[in-house]
């Protein structure tokens, strides 16, 4: 009599795990890499968002309205302290940027970033104004470990 037996063998139940386990590997790695990118192009995007955020309130100013940067900061005296317009950004957008590194913490800060080099400071942007001193205004970014920093000034006129 003839048996009819249905199902795998062990040795391709065995091939059939190993080639799960490798492309399972593989995947794990390229998504890393993937998040890690991600990552350091939301810093930059950020970065970039806020210095043309500036640069439009600023142009408020200049076109001859009262307030600028959701009524945080008052045109007329902008350029009387040091920090005044500094602390008119982090008011208006400290809770609208996360820093993509560690999403439970704000972006920006009104500090000025200087080196990449402590973790903590990946995804960090900081904005600090010398109005009386020189008038500019300076918006740092760490946008990665062990990365130059991206920086801009723009002139508070």
């Amino acid at each position: 009599m003839k048996k009819n037996e249905k199902g795998f063998t062990l040795i391709e139940l065995l091939v059939v795990v190993a080639i799960i386990g490798i492309l399972a590997a593989v995947g794990v790695v390229a998504y890393s890499g993937y998040v890690a990118g991600a990552k350091k192009s939301a810093a930059k995007s950020n970065h970039g968002a806020i210095v043309k955020y500036i640069a439009s309130e600023l142009k408020k100013c200049d076109l001859g309205n009262d307030k600028a940067m959701g009524d945080n900061l008052t045109c007329s005296t902008r350029k009387d302290a040091d920090g005044n317009v500094a602390d008119a950004v982090v008011s208006a957008l400290g809770s609208e940027f996360k820093n993509p590194y560690k999403t439970d913490a704000a972006a920006l800060t009104k500090t000025t970033i200087t080196a990449c080099a402590a973790s903590g400071d990946e995804g960090k942007s900081g904005v600090i104004d010398t109005a009386k001193t020189d008038g500019k205004l300076k918006v740092t970014t760490c946008w990665a470990m062990n990365e130059a920093i991206l920086e801009n000034e723009m002139l508070i006129e």
